[in-house]
């Protein structure tokens, strides 16, 4: 669900830009990002509240049930962050800065994430729940550097975008 809401929200605050409308590209982007992070905060609670039912759902091991259960409520959190970088990256695909966009995906994905996931999971031996933490701080810094980057130079500053600032 937030794929469709960025991609809603790539068409709406491009749109609005194009339009030479900042200030309701603005709001248009921050209802998006809010939508975002309310669906998957809804998704997160769903899952923690189903978290002991949900798995017996698709197998029946004993092992492999302890192991989803104890995950379930690190992958909800996942979820909400989730949501808010996925519609955070629709936001600056509308206003052409995708690459910024792709240098923060970078850094939060490949020089965070994954070294705080294999570090938490094997070197500190947490396993399957220390590769979620891992992804969930990754994608955490992630959202948060997109909300602190359309908070500061969001639709309502972008202005005519030319290629040296992509």
């Amino acid at each position: 669900m937030p794929v469709g809401i960025a991609m809603a929200a790539v068409t709406r605050v491009g749109n609005l830009l194009g339009s030479e409308r900042p200030r309701e590209a603005e709001r248009a982007a921050w209802v998006a990002l809010s939508l975002g992070a309310g669906v998957m905060l809804a998704s997160a609670t769903l899952m923690y509240g189903l978290r002991h039912r949900l798995p017996a759902l698709f197998d029946a091991d004993p092992e492999v049930y302890a192991l989803a259960v104890v995950s379930i409520p690190v992958t909800a959190a996942f979820q909400v962050f989730d949501g808010i970088q996925v519609v955070g990256f629709g936001v600056l695909r509308a206003m052409g800065r995708t690459r910024k966009a792709a240098l923060v995906n970078f850094v939060g994905y490949y020089a965070i994430a994954l070294p705080v996931a294999y570090w938490l999971a094997f070197e500190r031996g947490h396993g399957i729940t220390g590769l979620w933490w891992g992804l969930t701080v990754g994608l955490a810094l992630v959202a948060s550097a997109l909300l602190a980057w359309i908070a500061a130079r969001g639709p309502a500053t972008a202005g005519k975008i030319s290629v040296e600032q992509r």
